[in-house]
């Protein structure tokens, strides 16, 4: 492990993990002081914890407000859900989020004001006819709640975006004082750590990936092709709990050496060989949370050189997931899964990153990296954090790549370690 240390500049990870959950706080002496939506995504007890927590953020980078512009964020704070996400670049979305949340404010399309009411708790839902109109409106709300332009936060760090039209960005972020607060390694705190409520939808999801992968190993044999095990897979995922709506089913399928090599291509019309080694990846969404397993189907007359990589790749993972529990970090679990390469003699052939937290996003803080170069990253693991594990071999001879082996499991850190969300399906090599 590299013993360099980079200096850390602003609030790390795990401090911000401290103010937004230290105390445990549900956040029952906060009003909402919005509308009741006739169909809302969560409980007002669900975001009254959700802003409880926001708002001991914004007090620790003293930040009056925050201009969030993406789904995954406006969603978790004000319960926003539409699909019209899908066409968000010609009809974006702000949420002004402010300390007391009875003072946010949504801006939302006038075309889809609808979907708006009908399913945030916020009380104050704008509407804009063009994405031009929304810095001025920006600019408005903060002047009529007497909020300082300066001191305004938005998605610009690392994994974010501002999800707008460029001159509608430049134009905004004059309106709140040209330099804004990076807000993104906060929200990213906040949303880590899941609650009871989201965790729900996490094992609906979980489920019906292990279900769909299940009926898609039953299912594989000599002559199927690539496409054909992810429809079943797909299919079968929809009947136990997968949801449409904007986080989609995504699925990546890749069989046999030479297909191995684009790895994360989409599925194609390659039908299964004797001796192929099946890499199937991915997962779905069921209301907005998301799930990421991979599993290794082994068609026919396997090698055994294949073999031998499958069950290495299965005891990585195996020392990675007894490796969880709370205290632990990041770094941890990462070096944990590559010191079984290294001891095997595969330290060469071995990938930087061994997984990701999960929820709305598909990949989410903290990642499973070595963070000795960047501690600002670092993070502590705590009960209530969901990660798709995943350490990862490519072992390579002269002639290049000899392919993919990797297994992934969805697991859930709790109060005495770790719960594994997909351990119903077993994470190996299957032989069809």
């Amino acid at each position: 492990m590299s013993t360099k240390r980079t200096p850390v500049t602003g609030p790390t990870l795990d401090h911000l993990l401290d103010v937004a959950h230290g105390d445990g706080s549900i956040g029952m002496n906060i009003d909402l002081g919005g509308h009741d939506p006739g169909f809302p995504d969560f409980t007002p007890a669900e975001y009254e914890r959700r802003w409880s927590a926001l708002s001991r953020l914004m007090d620790e980078l003293d930040v009056d407000a925050v201009v969030f512009s993406q789904e995954e964020n406006i969603r978790y704070l004000s319960g926003y859900n539409s699909v019209v996400w899908e066409v968000s670049r010609w009809l974006p979305c702000l949420l002004l989020a402010t300390r007391n949340p009875a003072d946010a404010v949504l801006i939302a399309s006038a075309f889809d004001l609808g979907a708006a009411r009908g399913s945030s708790w916020v009380p104050t839902i704008d509407g804009h006819a063009d994405p031009s109109e929304m810095p001025s409106k920006v600019a408005g709300h903060l002047a009529r709640l007497g909020l300082r332009a300066g001191r305004t936060g938005a998605e610009t760090g690392d994994g974010a975006f501002v999800m707008l039209p460029w001159p509608t960005a430049k134009a905004l972020m004059l309106a709140i004082g040209d330099d804004p607060i990076d807000f993104t390694r906060a929200i990213s705190a906040l949303r880590m750590v899941k609650s009871p409520s989201e965790l729900t939808r996490i094992r609906t999801i979980v489920t019906a990936t292990t279900q769909g992968y299940r009926e898609a190993i039953q299912a594989a044999h000599i002559g199927m092709t690539e496409r054909e095990l992810v429809a079943t897979a797909a299919a079968a995922m929809y009947r136990n709990g997968a949801t449409a709506g904007t986080r989609p089913t995504y699925l990546n399928c890749v069989a046999g050496r030479a297909r191995h090599t684009v790895l994360d291509s989409p599925a194609s019309d390659y039908r299964f060989a004797d001796g192929d080694i099946v890499f199937l990846d991915g997962g779905g969404g069921a209301d907005g949370y998301m799930s990421d397993i991979i599993r290794l189907i082994g068609i026919g007359n396997v090698s055994a050189e294949s073999e031998e990589y499958a069950a290495l790749a299965q005891s990585a993972l195996e020392v990675m997931i007894a490796t969880v529990r709370p205290g632990a970090t990041a770094s941890e679990l990462f070096l944990a899964g590559r010191d079984v390469f290294a001891a095997a003699g595969f330290g060469d052939f071995t990938g930087a990153m061994s997984g990701h937290g999960i929820g709305m996003d598909l990949w989410e803080r903290p990642f499973l990296r070595d963070h000795a170069g960047d501690l600002s990253e670092e993070a502590h693991l705590r009960p209530g954090m969901v990660m798709s594990m995943e350490p990862m071999l490519f072992p390579a001879d002269a002639a290049g790549p000899m392919g993919i082996f990797v297994l992934e499991n969805q697991v859930l850190v709790t109060d005495t370690g770790v719960e594994v969300l997909s351990g119903d399906l077993d994470a190996r090599l299957w032989k069809v």
